[in-house]
């Protein structure tokens, strides 16, 4: 199964069997990963498999096993973080495994690659008991014309993208056929944790996107973007 497909199925699952995935199944998370496209090439970034001891969890519900990922801390490190981790929770899906973002939850150790800074965690397992992949109309999402200048249904991946608490921080502006990307500067994002969170939610969205276009998505930062009060320009891209 692609990763497209996946864009209209994929749920968070918080319910997890104890047992771990396999190692043939981690050997292909691994393989995977070596071929994640980062949506900016000049940040180095490192991604490991760690267990659940691992973990300081701050929630009732434990995973099995995680994905840790760092990062050099550069413009963008957010957003590229988020970028490279949906790719792989796209694919962890379509391999029948449940996952789920932790903007809640920290490494007990953080020994991490020199010159880097941990970012995130993303969860995957087995769920406990039969977790069906839903249907496009079970999504609880924002109307396109609530997240865009203008309803265009290519966007529709990022509009379906997972963010923290559901707040969907984003906001796209069509100028012929470039998107810009803008993340809400309102309510959450003052509080700078959840502000991070906002940043790699940007990245999951735009991972979507890359996702149902692979052959077409380009990326990159205008100099001068149009301002846009209570937003901050991310980038731009064409489908």
């Amino acid at each position: 199964m692609q990763l497209q497909e996946m864009i209209e199925k994929r749920r968070s699952v918080r319910s997890y069997s104890d047992t771990p995935a396999e190692p043939e199944i981690l050997e292909e998370v691994c393989g995977f990963l070596e071929q994640a496209k980062p949506l900016y090439p000049g940040i180095q970034t490192y991604m490991e498999i760690v267990d659940k001891e691992q973990v300081r969890f701050f929630m009732p519900w434990k995973a099995p096993q995680l994905l840790a990922i760092y990062s050099e801390n550069k413009p963008g490190y957010l957003e590229n973080a988020g970028f490279l981790g949906q790719q792989l929770d796209l694919f962890l899906q379509s391999l029948g495994l449940g996952t789920c973002w932790l903007g809640l939850a920290k490494l007990r150790e953080k020994t991490c690659p020199e010159g880097m800074e941990f970012v995130i965690l993303l969860a995957f397992g087995y769920p406990k008991g039969e977790v069906p992949l839903r249907s496009k109309e079970q999504f609880r999402r924002k109307k396109l014309s609530q997240i865009a200048s203008e309803a265009d249904p290519r966007l529709e991946p990022a509009r379906l993208a997972p963010s923290s608490t559901n707040s969907q921080p984003w906001y796209f502006l069509r100028e012929q056929e470039v998107f810009h990307a803008y993340c809400s500067t309102k309510g959450l994002l003052r509080h700078k944790g959840l502000g991070d969170m906002n940043r790699i939610d940007m990245g999951i969205a735009l991972a979507q996107l890359y996702a149902a276009n692979m052959g077409t998505f380009r990326f990159f930062r205008e100099e001068y973007p149009e301002k846009k009060d209570g937003w901050e320009y991310i980038g731009s891209f064409r489908l």
